[in-house]
Parts: structure tokens; C-alpha cells; sequence
């Protein structure tokens, strides 16, 4: 009897302990799957860097359904969105001389789109964010240049990176309010993508380990 008392003792005592040691994983565990953010419009899933930061690529902050018309907001979809490769970006270059076509292949009107590189997700970490405005004089130029990339100053600073493609040159600076009042904006369609890029990440940036109030 005595020896059937202490088997169930030692066995009580085991479940216990793993009861427990179940418990602490669960209370320590991440709040989402590792390289998945939530967003308003649904969630992205991003990659790792060498360095271990995670980057968001072409992630959409705003829709142009038409040009010279100010973008409305993304259409939501369903699932994970892999965010594994650059966005389109605002046609240039041949416009004014330069050596690229206007339309060429990975160029759109509906450009609106961002790069993020931040060192975790999910952790409620309040990272400082910095948000690089590429140079172009709001002619060329895009978010996408691999001069920009956040990766290293995203670990060594530990902060949330951020590069913003919009509308261009003609497409994002041309007035035609003489035309009606559809293209009322049509003169800073570009500088309102700016203002969409920023609105979205005070709305989403801290599931990307950021601080809305520190950009």
C-alpha cells in the first residue's frame, strides 16, 4: 500500500510539474508567428534577414485605381500576404530624357507602397521609426534602391526602418484641376500618397515592433 502511495505521489508530482512547465510556454509565448504582422488590411508575412531582422517588402499603404486621382485606401484580402519582394514604383526616366522607359516593367500608377526592416514583430517593443523619403527631387528615384536598405541600421540601432515608393513626376505633380473636380489633387498626388504612407504606419507600425508616437 505504501509503495502504491508513493507511484502516485511520484506521478502527481511529475504532472504537476509539467502542467506547469506547459503553463510557462504558454504565457511566454509570442503573440503571433514570427515574420506575421497584422495590418488594417490584413495580415503580411515577412523574411529574415542574415543579420535576424525581418523585412516587409512592397507592403501597400494605399490604392490609385486611376492617375492623377488621390489613392484611396487598400482593398482588404483574406490569408497572409507574403511580402517577400519590392513593390512596383512610379513610372520615370524616359519622361525627361533619361535613359529608362516610362512604362517600364515594374513600374505602376498604383505605386503606393512601402519597405519595413525591423528587428522583431510582435514584441511590443516601441522601437523609435524612422522613415527614409528617397531621394529624386519628387522626379526619380524610389524606396526600392539597395543603397536604402534597413537591415543594418534597423539591428545596430534598434529601431523600425521605413521606405515609402509614391507617384512621381507627372504622375504625382501635374495639375489638372482645369479639367474637374475629379482631379482636383492631381497637382500633389504624389505628396498625398506621402501623407497615406505616413497615416498607415501611425495606424499599423507597432505590430512591426515600432512606436507610432516616435516616427
Amino acid at each position: 500500500m505504501k509503495k502504491t502511495h508513493r507511484v502516485f505521489s511520484a506521478l502527481l508530482a511529475a504532472a504537476l510539474v509539467l502542467g506547469l512547465a506547459a503553463f510557462g510556454q504558454t504565457a511566454h509565448a509570442a503573440p503571433a508567428e514570427n515574420g506575421v504582422a497584422s495590418t488594417t488590411a490584413g495580415q503580411v508575412r515577412g523574411t529574415q534577414a542574415d543579420n535576424g531582422t525581418y523585412r516587409f517588402l512592397g507592403v501597400p499603404y494605399a490604392q490609385a485605381e486611376e492617375r492623377f486621382v488621390t489613392a484611396g485606401p487598400v482593398e482588404p484580402w483574406e490569408g497572409v500576404r507574403d511580402a517577400d519582394s519590392y513593390g512596383d514604383i512610379s513610372p520615370q526616366g524616359a519622361l525627361f530624357g533619361g535613359a529608362g522607359g516610362g512604362e517600364q516593367p515594374g513600374t505602376s500608377n498604383n505605386c503606393q507602397n512601402l519597405n519595413i526592416w525591423t528587428p522583431a514583430v510582435n514584441d511590443g517593443g516601441k522601437r523609435p521609426v524612422m522613415v527614409w523619403l528617397h531621394g529624386g527631387g519628387f522626379s526619380s528615384g524610389s524606396g526600392n534602391d539597395a543603397g536604402y536598405d534597413g537591415a543594418n541600421l534597423s539591428k545596430n540601432g534598434d529601431v523600425v526602418v521605413v521606405t515609402v515608393n509614391h507617384r512621381l513626376n507627372l504622375f504625382g505633380f501635374l495639375d489638372l484641376s482645369a479639367y474637374g473636380e475629379k482631379y482636383a489633387g492631381s497637382g500633389n498626388a504624389g505628396l498625398s500618397d506621402i501623407v497615406a504612407a505616413l497615416e498607415w504606419i501611425q495606424d499599423n507600425i507597432e505590430a512591426f515592433g515600432g512606436d507610432p508616437d516616435n516616427v
